[in-house]
């Protein structure tokens, strides 16, 4: 069934000239899989199915690493505009989370290799819960977390004492501008 809903999805893509690392990984997983069930009865792919199913997704996100080309960005490039495609925190962020996706399913193949129904179900789905809410909250949180660690760069600190009176060329404040914002905050 699965190897049949992999090749439906991948024969849409096909006409559209559309593909993505996980869409091929998963017809080649799925394909290698019927083969071995079907042809040679080797049932290590329903037996370790768990293992091997997340063991392959570790490393088709790492692979996705190590060529530039995080799995992430298939789906990131829907939600925003060509122009971010190519920019270097836009890529960045897309490492990080399949860095992020990649841990998950390393630690989902362990979990099913070590633990039995029902606790591998629980801590797999945590897991993937995680890996969620991760991918939803740091595009949102990285940016603004990367312009802050440039501003406070160029930061300056001025010592104030408020018990002591300013000398000639001594000021607590100086007020840029001659409009109203100047006069507002004079």
């Amino acid at each position: 069934m699965a190897f049949a809903v992999s090749l439906v999805m991948n024969i849409f893509q096909l006409f559209r000239r559309e593909f993505n690392l996980m869409d091929v990984t998963t017809i080649v997983y799925f394909s290698i899989a019927s083969v071995g069930i079907f042809v040679f009865s080797i049932n290590v792919f329903i037996d370790e199915s768990g293992f091997l199913g997340y063991f392959t997704l570790f490393l088709m996100a790492v692979f996705s690493i190590v060529v530039k080309q995080p799995f992430t960005f298939q789906v990131s490039k829907r939600d925003y505009p060509e122009v971010y495609w190519r920019d270097k925190l836009f890529l960045l962020v897309n490492q990080v989370i399949t860095g992020v996706w990649a841990i998950v399913f390393l630690l989902n193949a362990f979990v099913y290799l070590f633990l039995r129904s029902p606790i591998n179900i629980i801590v797999s789905n945590t897991l993937i819960v995680i890996g969620i809410v991760f991918s939803i909250i740091y595009p949102l949180k990285a940016p603004a977390r990367r312009v802050y660690k440039e501003f406070i760069r160029y930061d300056w600190r001025v010592d104030v004492s408020p018990g002591r009176s300013n000398g000639e060329d001594e000021y607590d404040v100086i007020i840029v501008g001659a409009g109203i914002g100047g006069l507002t905050c004079g």
